[in-house]
């Protein structure tokens, strides 16, 4: 048996948090939090700062940016509290958003979705994880874990899931001094930089087409897009693709859409309507951006 003496007082305080905003062409927002209240622990705290960090100095380097981004590090929970009090009346502008956590560990990368579970970071992200090859897991939103549960309150609801490799509490180092460097792996924390990496960059390279050529389809032999029975599957693939983008491309369909409803990665997706774009076949709805 043992007493504990808890000599505190109550009195006003202060909270830090540190907050970095990368404008871009649009003032709509993607939101990357990552928690900084557990400075002992490396997997459960520090992966997460390290690939935000890493990620905001790629995003800086970028001639330009179609979203403008907005990197939250803060005490969990109540960090996350006190800035969506801070900043409730600009919540709009956030449009998609990530909690960066748990990214060092050995185990597969696991994606939580938001509570609206079908928001368009929950389908990219799923995208990401599925075109990667590597073993990964999606999991169902549920109201306990990291900061999703402030951000996907009912009276908040961000579209706004949760990136991590072996969830909170099922690793014996989990909150304990076991979780150190020597716990977390360097490749895993340049893998789960990567598919952070290819998140942003369906959001970025994402846009809405017009076909110039609407009515039926073109020659595409004479403009080098099409080969008689091809035997090589990325060859297949790419024809396919450029098939798909020619048909979706009516001001309805993003490239991400084209990518979900053809079942090819986005990257196949992307290089051929910059094919087609190159052709003068399809142009960018939005006359700002290029494909």
């Amino acid at each position: 048996d043992y007493e504990v003496v808890i000599d505190t007082t109550l009195e006003d305080g202060a909270l830090t948090y540190g907050e970095l905003y990368i404008p871009g062409d649009s003032s709509d927002e993607i939101l990357l939090s990552a928690h900084i209240c557990h400075p002992s622990l490396a997997n459960d705290n520090l992966s997460g700062i390290c690939i935000a960090t890493v990620l905001a100095e790629w995003l800086q380097k970028q001639p330009r940016r179609r979203f403008s981004y907005r990197f939250l590090f803060a005490p969990a929970t109540i960090g996350a509290i006190t800035w969506l009090a801070q900043n409730h009346s600009t919540l709009d502008r956030v449009k998609h958003g990530l909690i960066l956590s748990l990214l060092g560990d050995a185990g597969h990368s696991t994606y939580k979705r938001s509570r609206q579970g079908t928001a368009r970071i929950d389908q990219v992200a799923e995208h990401v994880l599925t075109s990667s090859g590597d073993a990964f897991e999606v999991r169902d939103f549920v109201p306990y874990g990291y900061d999703e549960r402030q951000f996907c309150s009912p009276g908040i609801n961000l579209a706004m899931g949760c990136l991590m490799r072996t969830p909170d509490g099922e690793f014996p180092e989990y909150h304990t001094s076991g979780d150190n460097l020597d716990f977390i792996k360097p490749a895993s924390l340049a893998d789960s930089f990567e598919k952070c990496l290819r998140i942003v960059k369906i959001f970025e390279n994402d846009d809405v087409l017009l076909n110039q050529r609407p009515f039926c389809e073109p020659r595409l032999g004479k403009h080098g897009l099409y080969e008689s029975l091809p035997q090589d599957t990325n060859v297949q693939n790419f024809q396919h693709a450029v098939q798909w983008v020619l048909n979706l491309s009516d001001g309805q369909h993003s490239l991400f859409d084209i990518a979900m409803r053809s079942k090819l990665d986005f990257s196949i997706i992307c290089k051929a309507a910059r094919e087609l774009s190159r052709c003068g076949l399809v142009i960018s709805q939005d006359k700002r951006n290029t494909v």
